[in-house]
């Protein structure tokens, strides 16, 4: 049972994508081609998903999930008033699910009406009932995520 609680405890701070996170094909707030579509707009967000990241870019108010190779930069930033995020995309966090805090890692972020929504596991990725990576990630606000220093 000891084992059983220790898997349990531990398999959040392993990031899925290995020791490096793989390189971001365009920033957050970049404006973006979508050839397939005939379309521009500006990469909303991040997240982990089936070993590659997946990207939110938003058109005419309406928002395509895409990986990378569906899209091409332009390098150009989008002009706003948002500010930073609070977090990264692989910062160790603590969640309070439950009467534990728990330790988590930032595997997406999302820009939503100029605020930051972080994406966290909040099961483990070795429970057969999840149906994919998408189900077993919660988003958060910053208030909801304490930065914990990892030595």
């Amino acid at each position: 049972m000891n084992q059983i609680n220790a898997l349990e405890s531990c398999w959040h701070i392993s990031p899925p994508w290995g020791q490096d996170i793989p390189a971001l094909a365009v920033q957050i707030l970049e404006k973006v081609f979508l050839p397939s579509a005939n379309l521009s707009g500006y990469c909303c967000g991040i997240h982990w998903e089936e070993q590659e990241w997946v990207y939110a870019i938003v058109c005419f108010g309406e928002t395509f999930y895409v990986r990378s190779g569906e899209f091409s930069p332009t390098n150009v930033l989008k002009n706003t008033n948002i500010s930073t995020p609070a977090f990264k995309l692989g910062d160790v966090v603590e969640v309070d699910f439950s009467e534990q805090p728990n330790q988590r890692i930032i595997q997406g972020i999302f820009s939503l009406k100029n605020s930051w929504l972080y994406a966290v596991e909040w099961r483990s990725p070795i429970l057969t009932e999840t149906t994919s990576a998408q189900s077993r990630l919660i988003w958060l606000a910053d208030i909801d995520l304490v930065r914990v220093k990892v030595s």
